[in-house]
């Protein structure tokens, strides 16, 4: 095990921090309370490295709980595989939550690890990453150090062996195809990580062997914090749902896409009697497999902690019998950012019926398989001429104007170029920050549903924009929180 640790952890027996650049460490305290009960709250929020046997856990872990003077805690399982910490074969620290308060408070370092979880240091380089970003690779390695105290190649890393470890327990496929999946150049690269972080092959990990063929698709279990509102999350998918791309039926979301340009289909359903979601995804080529998990994790708000969302917005009266008739809400969103910028400027002043009703008629306008439709790209919106769009002239512009903008470059919308495009007001841009960003503190301010739900449950004792102003930082959940009441 590495010895020279310069970690940002806190050690149990000094109880102080070895370096500031992270500082929202749960105190040691609790930390020791939350592992030594197995706490399910504190799942994801931090980890627990044993310096006698070198590997590091979950506070969940089932193991027999090591004496306090041989732990030390981290914010991020990357933080402990830095150090030369391995993960616990019990727990499994790749199924542990993740945790969005240890991300750090830059916005630039929020989105470079958002596009680290979907890939983007698997095939690019850390200077691609950071022109993504608008900013110099020395800039963002300064800022990751400072934030997390991690840089952003040892979190790419951590991320691609914990997805490996993940794909070698859970699934049968093949072990050549797991190493491409995870974001390895080579399976000698793949086989020469794995070693060195587990020290135990590929072959020593997979605890089940091969069953010959994935015939009926990739499985995984993603896991999440109770409690979780299922009935509100799958209702809100269901009433969005564009008709031929995607359904909700018997309890499962199901969606067709492209995946490198061949069709595949997801399904995502509850796991009985776990906190966990199962993943199941039909297609040709498994190397997409990484972005498609953060952006399902996403989908459902999955990382979202529930027990801080109640103590946060618990303290608003109204709200709090909300919390308790709603217990686990969730801010659900949709598969993109481009595809919630579409949704949103269609459905401006309309209903939620008409808005998905227009989708699905582009949908099935831009299709080249009728038989696997999908969520019309950029390009082929462009192309289509205004007899497909019934929807007013400025709003025909807005949308033209984006999908002109990012024909075949989706990937690279930004909210700050979104907030550019004439058409686009507060009520489109806080709606795709929700939906497709899953930025937790944004409030759609006029929204006629909000307006609606809020006079119902307050009477009118105070206007919605003042009130909202003390919900943060979880404005999000508070709208989805007044949504889901209008389903009563």
């Amino acid at each position: 095990m590495n010895t020279s640790k310069r970690a940002a952890h806190v050690s149990t027996e000094t109880g102080l921090e070895s370096s500031p650049a992270v500082t929202d460490l749960p105190d040691p305290a609790v930390c020791r309370q939350a592992r030594l009960s197995r706490d399910p709250r504190f799942d994801g929020e931090f980890f627990l490295a044993v310096r006698t046997t070198g590997i590091y856990c979950r506070p969940i872990c089932p193991a027999r709980a090591p004496a306090e003077k041989n732990v030390s805690y981290y914010r991020s399982s990357a933080q402990a595989a830095r150090d030369g910490y391995r993960p616990c074969l019990r727990c499994r620290p790749e199924s542990a939550p993740s945790s969005p308060a240890w991300l750090g408070t830059a916005t630039t370092v929020q989105r470079a690890l958002r596009l680290i979880q979907q890939g983007a240091l698997n095939h690019g380089t850390l200077a691609q990453l950071a022109a993504r970003l608008g900013i110099g690779e020395r800039y963002l390695r300064k800022l990751f150090e400072r934030e997390l105290g991690v840089s952003p190649l040892a979190i790419a890393l951590n991320q691609r062996l914990l997805f490996a470890r993940k794909l070698l327990v859970e699934t049968s496929m093949p072990i050549t195809d797991i190493a491409f999946a995870a974001g390895f150049g080579s399976v000698r690269r793949f086989n020469s990580a794995i070693q060195a972080q587990f020290r135990q092959t590929p072959g020593d990990l997979r605890r089940r062997p091969r069953r010959g063929g994935e015939a009926s698709g990739i499985r995984l279990q993603l896991q999440y914090r109770p409690p979780y509102d299922l009935e509100g999350v799958f209702n809100f998918f269901s009433r969005h749902a564009v008709a031929g791309v995607e359904s909700v039926e018997d309890g499962s979301y199901r969606r067709k896409l492209l995946l490198s340009g061949a069709p595949a289909t997801i399904r995502v359903q509850p796991v009985p009697g776990r906190h966990a979601m199962q993943l199941e995804l039909h297609a040709a080529d498994h190397s997409q497999l990484m972005p498609v998990v953060a952006r399902v994790r996403r989908m459902f708000d999955l990382d979202a902690n529930p027990a801080a969302i109640r103590d946060s917005l618990g303290h608003d009266p109204s709200l709090a019998r909300l919390l308790q008739a709603f217990p686990g809400v969730r801010a659900p969103g949709t598969w993109s950012l481009y595809e919630s910028a579409v949704r949103a400027i269609v459905g401006q002043q309309v209903s939620t019926l008409a808005a998905r009703s227009i989708c699905a008629r582009l949908a099935a306008a831009t299709a080249d398989n009728p038989d696997h439709l999908v969520f019309p790209s950029a390009g082929a919106l462009a192309a289509l001429d205004d007899s497909h769009f019934p929807m007013p002239g400025r709003r025909r512009e807005t949308l033209g104007s984006l999908c002109r903008a990012y024909a075949g470059t989706e990937e690279q919308l930004q909210l700050a170029s979104l907030a550019a495009i004439r058409g686009v007001g507060p009520w489109t841009l806080a709606m795709v920050a929700m939906r497709g960003a899953g930025e937790p503190d944004v409030f759609p301010a006029r929204d006629l549903g909000l307006e609606k739900a809020w006079q119902e449950i307050s009477g009118g004792r105070t206007t919605l924009q003042d009130q909202s102003a003390h919900w943060r930082p979880w404005r999000s959940y508070a709208a989805n929180l007044l949504w889901r009441s209008l389903s009563q």
